[in-house]
């Protein structure tokens, strides 16, 4: 067993890199301590519990995210920042599907921490459609549609639906999301 050197950044940074690298949203503290090469109990010095454990990973997957979604819309507006959100949400989504999978499986159980945790998740498609000049309301509705469009697409795509039709070019069906997304935007604005 080495337990030596071992804290609390160690074992949250251990859990990062399995969820990163097998795509899963969680990892077991029997799992977490099988990879540390410790017994169990000794994660509980530096973690309270599993529930512990995966708020920290949240936080580090929403800051990810955030900052992902916040580069690739810096300096650019409206239809255009729509469209580098989109496309840098489905980057994401793809280069850390177990990260992704836990930003979408949370909040759980009613959890305050994780609603609190995911809050700035939320205020990066806010921002994004501020700019539109909505009124608070219709932003909030406008912004789980857009959500909803981009996560609906990358559940499908993730679970093997768009296996038939090869020869399309999925990109371009994603673009034709985010299109769809923008027109009835436009629709709404221009009513």
């Amino acid at each position: 067993m080495r337990s030596r050197g071992l804290t609390k950044e160690k074992i949250i940074k251990e859990a990062i890199a399995y969820i990163e690298k097998s795509g899963q949203s969680r990892i077991s503290m029997h799992e977490l301590a099988r990879r540390l090469d410790i017994k169990t109990p000794s994660l509980y010095n530096h973690v309270q519990n599993s529930r512990d454990l995966r708020h920290q990973i949240f936080r580090y997957a929403i800051t990810l995210f955030v900052n992902n979604q916040n580069a690739a819309t810096e300096g650019k507006e409206k239809d255009e920042a729509v469209k580098a959100f989109a496309e840098a949400y489905f980057s994401f989504a793809h280069n850390n599907k177990g990260l992704y999978r836990l930003i979408m499986s949370m909040p759980q159980d009613n959890d305050d921490t994780e609603k609190e945790l995911a809050v700035p998740l939320l205020e990066t498609a806010i921002k994004l459609l501020s700019d539109y000049g909505l009124s608070d309301e219709a932003c909030i509705h406008w912004q789980r549609v857009f959500r909803a469009t981009l996560h609906g697409y990358v559940s499908q795509e993730d679970l093997g639906y768009f296996y038939y039709y090869q020869d399309a070019d999925l990109n371009k069906s994603r673009e034709l999301a985010v299109q769809c997304f923008l027109t009835g935007l436009h629709a709404e604005i221009e009513s």
